[in-house]
């Protein structure tokens, strides 16, 4: 599938491209992302992700809190009962709607979420394809700087009492303080390099990565 091929591209790319698998065994595993984050006014975040279809709970796939407030931003996912994982973000503690989606095949799929403060305009895409966009975010203030980003669970408190835990497999993340445009997120999807500098881009060494959480080379982990 293009994705793997996609994802095998990286791979050479960059030696250190690694898949980090949240076990269902367990709801304790995490990653620490250990960057200091600034105010945003605008925020973009990509993953690639492989989501294990059998576990049709809410799930954490990202959540960023601040010391004042937890819910600031975060990406979170369930399946429905058509077949299809469907993505809502929360934005300033605002749940937007559960309506991107993609299908629930064990399969890899690359999402990109965006966001400015100067329209509110926030966007949800997947593989590529915008599939949920929207505004009405509050614009009065940032996204809180020097927060902590997690992946995989919900911070319930800051940087702790984690819920809404991620099963499957996460990789190649990505995180630019700028919103991306459409032209960009399809670079991106298709594995191709893009020239707007990151805040974070995909590097284990500034992981703290639970021992549940394992590292795997590659690219060839699948459920199916």
């Amino acid at each position: 599938p293009p994705m793997q091929s996609c994802l095998l591209i990286l791979y050479i790319k960059k030696f250190h491209l690694i898949t980090l698998s949240f076990p269902k065994e367990s709801r304790e595993g995490f990653v620490h992302v250990n960057i200091l984050f600034p105010a945003l006014s605008s925020v973009s975040v990509c993953v690639r992700v492989q989501w294990d279809p059998e576990w049709n709970e809410v799930s954490t796939i990202f959540s960023y809190a601040a010391p004042v407030f937890t819910n600031e931003f975060q990406l979170r996912g369930q399946a429905d009962m058509q077949g299809q994982i469907l993505l809502a973000l929360i934005i300033h503690g605002k749940h937007l709607p559960y309506k991107a989606s993609f299908p629930n095949d064990g399969a890899w799929h690359h999402i990109c979420v965006t966001w400015q403060r100067s329209n509110s305009h926030w966007a949800i895409y997947v593989d590529g394809d915008k599939k949920d966009t929207g505004t009405g975010t509050d614009t009065s203030r940032d996204i809180y700087g020097n927060g902590i980003l997690i992946l995989g669970q919900d911070q319930d408190s800051f940087g702790g009492n984690f819920t809404e835990p991620f099963f499957g497999n996460i990789t190649d993340l990505n995180v630019w303080n700028t919103s991306l445009e459409t032209r960009h997120v399809l670079a991106l999807n298709a594995c191709s390099p893009i020239t707007q500098e990151t805040l974070f881009s995909w590097n284990l060494d500034l992981l703290r990565i639970h021992p549940l959480v394992k590292e795997i080379q590659g690219h060839t982990v699948k459920f199916y």
